[in-house]
């Protein structure tokens, strides 16, 4: 009884590991890019397991490394930026959330952070949106 006990345990923590993604969204007339990387963590300190920023969508989280955070979200969106040949973004907005699972046993840590692609260079705000020529 124990064993299929434990393997149902693992099946489910590796179903609801870590996640990162890129969407995209052309509704509108406005191009959108919404970034999210979620992580567990053990007794909030020990990562569990968390999405590869390396390779968003990928099945195979990254298993006791610290990859959520703000910083690989930005490095995230700069990938969607070369991917959609933008020049860059403006109205970045970024939120997190922190749910808790068995009290503080387990959490889930996930960050999102969205932004309008700019295409053209009139409808950038010169000082704040493009990226600087290389």
């Amino acid at each position: 009884m124990k064993k299929p006990l434990l393997c149902l345990c693992l099946a489910a923590i590796f179903l609801a590991s870590g996640c990162a993604s890129v969407n995209y969204s052309d509704k509108g007339g406005v191009s959108m890019v919404v970034v999210a990387n979620t992580g567990w963590y053990f007794l909030n300190l020990i990562p569990l397991a968390s999405g590869d920023p390396d390779e968003p969508g990928c099945f195979w989280p990254c298993l006791f490394r610290q990859k959520t955070t703000l910083a690989n979200n930005i490095k995230m969106l700069d990938y969607a930026v070369t991917e959609k040949n933008a020049l860059g973004v403006r109205d970045v907005t970024t939120h997190t959330t922190d749910e808790s699972v068995l009290f503080i046993l387990f959490k889930r840590h996930a960050i999102y952070t969205s932004a309008e692609l700019v295409f053209n260079r009139e409808d950038a705000d010169w000082e704040t949106d493009l990226k600087p020529e290389e």
